[in-house]
């Protein structure tokens, strides 16, 4: 359903940082843009044909928004109508993604357009609906997963987490759920291993499930052997 530009954690360079994108006619939804995502976005041509951005944003660690701003700077004078904003940021108010933009010297309303969202709560872009929910990562910072309504489909997206809330150890709602996945397996962890993973989800409904933020130690096959999917980039 969702198609991924990177599909590592965010020391494994060579699957890139974890990002997913939809597209539908001329719009294109992007959650997350990491380190080296807005490399791999141009260098894919990925938005021929696109007049507008929507991009989600799970947190504020580098691989999930280390290249946000030179993104929205390269739309903003290089893609489109130049001088026009045409990327939307969506993210919960405590994410503070604004700030961080600032800092970068990004000019929130001028040069994109900012959308601060309550958690919880459902919102609707052009083709989707959206709702962002609390995750469990790190407690430095505030991190959410996403639920999204695509042509019918019901699709939710962990982000970073180290567990999985209870209706998704039985997701028979869900299309599709894309978890953080990895196969380091130690106390504190703040991902979630693929020996929990293997536990908190039974076998019958192991199929809607797609590990994605995999580390370098992650055996694609280990997985599927389990009855998981794994995310492919791409290109």
């Amino acid at each position: 359903m969702l198609k991924f530009i990177g599909s590592g954690s965010a020391f494994n360079t060579k699957l890139g940082n974890t990002s997913a994108y939809y597209k539908v006619g001329n719009q294109m939804l992007l959650i997350d843009c990491g380190s080296n995502i807005f490399h791999r976005i141009k260098e894919n041509n990925l938005l021929e044909g696109i007049e507008h951005i929507h991009v989600l944003i799970t947190h504020t660690h580098a691989d999930h928004v280390g290249s946000l701003a030179d993104f929205i700077f390269y739309c903003f004078y290089c893609h489109g109508e130049m001088g026009k904003p045409n990327v939307s940021v969506y993210s919960v108010y405590d994410v503070k993604v604004e700030d961080m933009l600032a800092i970068n010297g990004i000019l929130p309303r001028d040069q994109c357009l900012i959308k601060k969202c309550q958690s919880d709560t459902q919102y609707t872009l052009n083709f989707c609906k959206v709702l962002f929910e609390r995750s469990s990562h790190v407690k430095e910072i505030p991190s959410y997963s996403i639920e999204l309504c695509i042509d019918d489909k019901l699709i939710y997206y962990t982000g970073d987490t180290n567990n999985l809330k209870d209706s998704l150890r039985n997701p028979m709602a869900y299309d599709y759920v894309y978890v953080d996945t990895c196969k380091a397996d130690y106390e504190g962890n703040v991902h979630l291993s693929l020996r929990k993973l293997k536990e908190l989800v039974n076998s019958d409904v192991r199929s809607k499930f797609w590990c994605m933020h995999l580390d370098e130690g992650f055996v694609r096959q280990e997985a599927e052997k389990l009855g998981f999917n794994v995310v492919m980039n791409e290109f």
